[in-house]
Order: C-alpha cells, then sequence, then structure tokens
C-alpha cells in the first residue's frame, strides 16, 4: 500500500544485527583494530621461528614453549585493549595524578629490589610468580595522561606564556617582573614540566633510550599543544646542557650505566676503544650489531622465507632487540616495509582520531600514545639496520615479552577508547575538575 515503508528483509536485518553486534565488540577505529591484528600475526611468526631452536635446547625439546607464551600474552592483551577501550576518556582525566604517582612509586621500588637483567634493574618481579614486569612501560602511559590534562586545561593561555621562567639575572628585576616570574613557575613550569622531569629522571638511570623517547614524546606533545617553538627551543638547550653535564658526572663517578651509553656511541661512530675499557656487555653489542648486518644482508628483496633463517643461531635477541633484523632475513625487504607500514599507519590513524576530536584532552592523548608507540618502534628498526647506537627497545606488539605487550595494548586501548567516544559523540561530556 502506498505510503507504508517496506520492511527489510531477513538478510539485511541480520546483515544490520551484526554490524551492530561488531561495533559493540570492536568499538572504534576498525582500520586501527585490523592493523593491531596483523602485527600479532606477525609476532607469532616471527617469535615461533627465532625462538624454537631456543626453546629446543632450554625446555627439553619443546619448540613451542615461546610461542605459546607470548600468544598467552596476546591474548591478555586483547582483553587489555576491549576492556580499557569501553572506558570513557573522562576517568583517565579524573585519575590520570594518582596513576603517575602509583607508577613513580613502582619506578621507585627499581632501585631497591628490582630483578637485574641484562646489566640494568629494570624490571619487578610480581609477588608469588617468576613473571617480571618494567614498570617504565606503565610510567610511560600515565605520563602521557598528566602532560594532556594540563596542556588541555591552558589551552587559552599556553601559546602567550612563557614554558620557562627567567633562570639567571632574578637579581636585576624589578619586583613586578618577579611576580610574574614566580607566576611562570607555579602556573606553567611546574604543572607542566615537574612530571616530565621526575619520569623521565627516574628512567634515565637505568634505561637511557626510553627516558630519551619519552622526552621527545612530551616535546611533541607541548608542540602541539600550542606551546610557542621559541620556549620548546629554550628547553631543549636546558635539557641538553643537564644530560652532557648528568652523563660526564656518571661516567667519572662510576653511577648507572654512563660507561655503556658511552661505549656505545663510540662503538657507534667508529672510535677506536682501549680493549681493557671494553666490557663483556660492550663486545655483546658489537656482536649483535655484525650479526643483525649478516641476517639483513643475506635476506635480500624477498627473504630466506618463514622458517629458514640462518642467523638465529648467532643473532643475539632476535626475538626482542633485534626482532626487525630477523625479519628483513626471513621476509626480505618487502616484509620489512610491511611492517614498517604498519606502525606508520597506527600512527596515521591516531592523526585521523585527532582532527575527530573536538576536546583536548583526547585529542592530546591519542596523539601522545601514539607518538610513544611508533618512536619506540623506529628507534628498534633504526638500531636493527645499524643507523642507531644499540638501545635495547623491542619492537612493539612483535617482540618476545609480556610487559611490553601488555603495555602498548593499554595505549592502544586507550587511543581505540576516544575514536570509539568520537563515534558515539560523548566526547562534549563534561570533563573532571
Amino acid at each position: 500500500m502506498q505510503g507504508q515503508t517496506e520492511e527489510p528483509t531477513n538478510g539485511t536485518t541480520t546483515a544490520v544485527r551484526e554490524k551492530r553486534l561488531a561495533d559493540r565488540i570492536f568499538g572504534g577505529d576498525k582500520v586501527l583494530w585490523i592493523v593491531i591484528a596483523a602485527l600479532a600475526v606477525v609476532s607469532l611468526l616471527v617469535v615461533y621461528s627465532s625462538t624454537a631452536s631456543m626453546a629446543y635446547k632450554k625446555v627439553g625439546g619443546d619448540t613451542s614453549h615461546y610461542i605459546i607464551n607470548q600468544f598467552r600474552f596476546m591474548v591478555l592483551g586483547f582483553g587489555v585493549i576491549y576492556i580499557v577501550h569501553r572506558i570513557k576518556y573522562q576517568t583517565y582525566a579524573r585519575y590520570a595524578r594518582l596513576l603517575f604517582i602509583f607508577a613513580l612509586c613502582l619506578m621507585a621500588l627499581t632501585f631497591f629490589v628490582g630483578v637485574n637483567l641484562n646489566d640494568a634493574s629494570r624490571w619487578l618481579r610480581i609477588p608469588g610468580t617468576s613473571y617480571t614486569f618494567q614498570p617504565s612501560d606503565f610510567l610511560k602511559v600515565t605520563l602521557i595522561l598528566v602532560l594532556a590534562r594540563q596542556l588541555a586545561k591552558r589551552q587559552k593561555t599556553i601559546s602567550k606564556t612563557p614554558l620557562l621562567p627567567v633562570l639567571f639575572g632574578t637579581g636585576r628585576m624589578t619586583e613586578r617582573q618577579r611576580r610574574a616570574n614566580r607566576e611562570v613557575w607555579f602556573e606553567t613550569t611546574l604543572p607542566l614540566l615537574f612530571p616530565v622531569v621526575l619520569a623521565c629522571s627516574a628512567i634515565f638511570f637505568s634505561n637511557f633510550s626510553t627516558a630519551a623517547i619519552t622526552f621527545f614524546t612530551c616535546l611533541v606533545m607541548l608542540y602541539i599543544g600550542r606551546v610557542r617553538v621559541r620556549e620548546l627551543w629554550r628547553l631543549v638547550r636546558l635539557v641538553v646542557v643537564v644530560l652532557v653535564l648528568a652523563l660526564f658526572v656518571m661516567n667519572a663517578a662510576g653511577v648507572g650505566r654512563a660507561e655503556t651509553w658511552v661505549n656505545r656511541l663510540k662503538s657507534f661512530v667508529g672510535i677506536e676503544q682501549a680493549e681493557g675499557s671494553r666490557t663483556g656487555r660492550d663486545k655483546d653489542d658489537d656482536l649483535q650489531v655484525e650479526q643483525a648486518k649478516i641476517a639483513i644482508a643475506s635476506g635480500g628483496i624477498f627473504g630466506k622465507g618463514p622458517g629458514h633463517s640462518t642467523q638465529r643461531a648467532n643473532l643475539p635477541h632476535s626475538y626482542s632487540d633485534f626482532a626487525y633484523a630477523f625479519i628483513v632475513e626471513e621476509y626480505g625487504l618487502i616484509g620489512s616495509f610491511v611492517v614498517l607500514s604498519l606502525y606508520l599507519w597506527i600512527f596515521f590513524r591516531t592523526i585521523v582520531i585527532f582532527q575527530k576530536c573536538e576536546k583536548a584532552f583526547p585529542s592530546l592523548l591519542v596523539l601522545g600514545l601514539g607518538v610513544m608507540i611508533v618512536l619506540q618502534a623506529i628507534f628498534n628498526m633504526l638500531v636493527s639496520v645499524n643507523l642507531f647506537p644499540v638501545t635495547g627497545q623491542t619492537l612493539p606488539l612483535i617482540s618476545l615479552g609480556g610487559s611490553s605487550m601488555l603495555f602498548t595494548s593499554l595505549a592502544l586501548g586507550m587511543i581505540l577508547g576516544v575514536s570509539r567516544q568520537v563515534e558515539e559523540k560523548t566526547l562534549d561530556m563534561k570533563d573532571p575538575a
């Protein structure tokens, strides 16, 4: 009859219901979900091929030992992504400071009861288990939360306010200038930069490269958060001076891992070192670099194929720090380009989500987390192809290990949660004070 709408067919109704069910389960950016799944598949292929012989020797002939553990953490990681992406970003804002303080406390514990692995005390053991995790992974995420929130509060004034106060020559200031300088200290510098200094300093003593990635991520967030470029250059100059002095003092006093970092830099730039000044760790680094070069050179364009690596027995940490070199050997330049494209795709999708956000906090949060993940991946790749000194950074979502997998999943869950709220149009809900 005229005037009546045609009822949808059963097939159409079923398709709509399935789409709604998929949207409820996989909310947010669907392309990002696909990229995460693709990286998970790559991880299983890489971990099994690179650890099979090691597992056979260490676990009594069970070649699947490490891949089973990786699969368990992967399932747990997807569980973290699902749970976190259902949480509204307003909750993160409300508890950002408490989470940051908790992460700092965990980081402080590594200096007293941390587990020492690879000449560095970066891990904490979960009580009653043999599992360990790196508090620095959690600290990076909470720092981005805190910085995003502080920047969001200051969007109306940050482009006109100095980031750093006047540090020298305050004695010649008038009383009005001193008050203005104190206001910069307490209204801008301490709220924005004190958390960055605390986090990067806590990470720095045991892991220079992670501290550098964390600082650079914060620098990008400050730039996107409308801090003036000349203020950022002031900050960079100050950090470089403090960093050089800290490395000099630590190296002279034999504190921390400064000697290892300096030797790695010397080795990278080709400075000859006296045999007596080289530690066993330095020689291991050189071995890894040389074996990675062999793996990359033998991979060619198409690679040797899955499971046909000849370098896995010679390349230390082919399943973690040098996973990208292993990928080049087995899958060639084509496979390595696909993996690089997947990470760049993550960055592109975070930019898309950032552009769709209409509020400062979620947009800065998404971009900061995306930069953090992609920067870590790029550092791993640069080290693997000998374009950067050895750092010990893993390949996110691919390298063997539970700690990095779970906290990367936490970050991705937050990104997907914001994108889900963009679709549901709930970004305009009131932020907590």
